[in-house]
């Protein structure tokens, strides 16, 4: 995860964009900048602070999606680690998103930042969108390049009616030569942590899922799993119940669905389950670990009977034989063998009644 409290400005370039999105046969309305933005302290530390606030709390990991071919990732990858070309690809990028943005969308500034994160250098990509409309205008540089003033700029971001509502931030630790492009993302105007999709595809980018909630997933398609394939073997059923349990609390920190099939599932259950976890939409090969849902819930096996009988045990006391599920010969019924020493027996409000 990216440190944003940690996120410092070096280098500004802005673009300005209309308001709706381009069509293959309009011609490009863009006000390109030709050069980045000359930025006395104070504005490079307000600008900071403001990219600060509005990523603080919120940021959502996301890492780059092959599957939309953007080129946007690749350009991002050169700039954050300083083997692009800032005007030309900034240019770039947003022109992409103005052809991406809804229809509906207001103008802005597409905002390309060169700077850095922990010790790292990083591009952050943001959309700027002013309550009263746009009051900034290009000047030229003294070499005739176009680009935006000091003073225009806190026109335009210093004041209370301008937001950064959406903004992308990618250090060059992920911008590795053949490895995916991973970052942060916030979207200001979206509540609940949303981020509009024109804004995530325009980055070339997918949401990384939540370490605990792919965990928790994991549990529930396995539990559903052993559910179906056990639901006339209850021995079957109580072995799976407690190896996933067991699965979960173990010391490893990652889970491995591959080898959690090849350890503790019937050769003709295998490919079935498997086929379960990626419906599930889980990795294949390993996630990392993170209980904190499932907590109470892998703690001990439930084992429930047809006459509403509950027996809850430590998955230990399976593994070590303490507690046996076993088929009758009526067939049918199953007796439920626990061996320990029982401390306390208490009625159905808890009360206790014997030792």
């Amino acid at each position: 995860m990216v440190n944003t409290r940690s996120f410092r400005l070096d280098t500004v370039i802005m673009h300005q964009i209309p308001n709706g999105r381009r069509t293959e046969d309009d011609a490009d309305p863009i006000e390109y900048s030709e050069a980045p933005i000359e930025l006395d302290a104070a504005d490079r530390a307000f600008i900071q602070q403001r990219l600060r606030a509005t990523l603080g709390g919120r940021a959502r990991p996301v890492i780059e999606d092959v599957g939309l071919a953007s080129p946007s990732p690749a350009l991002i990858k050169g700039l954050a680690t300083l083997t692009g070309n800032l005007v030309k690809d900034s240019a770039q990028l947003a022109s992409m998103l103005f052809a991406q943005q809804k229809a509906v969308s207001p103008g802005g500034l597409v905002m390309t930042v060169i700077g850095a994160v922990d010790t790292g250098p990083c591009v952050a990509i943001a959309k700027m969108e002013h309550q009263e409309g746009m009051r900034v205008q290009p000047v030229n540089t003294a070499t005739g390049l176009r680009t935006y003033k000091a003073e225009h700029l806190r026109d335009l971001i210093l004041s209370e009616g301008t937001r950064v509502f959406k903004v992308g931030v990618f250090p060059a630790s992920s911008a590795n030569a053949g490895s995916l492009l991973g970052g942060v993302v916030v979207d200001d105007q979206q509540v609940h942590g949303g981020v509009a999709q024109y804004f995530i595809e325009f980055l070339g980018c997918k949401f990384v899922q939540r370490a605990d909630v792919l965990t928790e997933t994991f549990l529930k398609a396995t539990q559903k799993f052993i559910r179906v394939v056990t639901k006339d073997d209850p021995e079957a059923n109580a072995e799976y119940e407690i190896a996933v349990i067991a699965e979960l609390q173990g010391n490893s920190d990652r889970v491995m669905p591959t080898s959690f099939a090849a350890n503790h599932l019937r050769p003709e259950h295998q490919d079935e389950y498997m086929a379960a976890i990626e419906a599930a939409g889980l990795p294949a090969q390993s996630f990392e670990k993170d209980t904190t849902l499932i907590s109470s819930q892998i703690r001990r096996i439930r084992i429930s009977t047809a006459r509403g009988a509950d027996a809850l045990v430590p998955p230990d006391m399976y593994q070590d034989g303490s507690v046996q599920v076993s088929e009758t010969e009526t067939g049918g019924q199953s007796t439920i063998t626990i061996t320990d020493r029982i401390t306390k027996m208490s009625g159905a409000g808890g009360k206790v009644k014997a030792d």
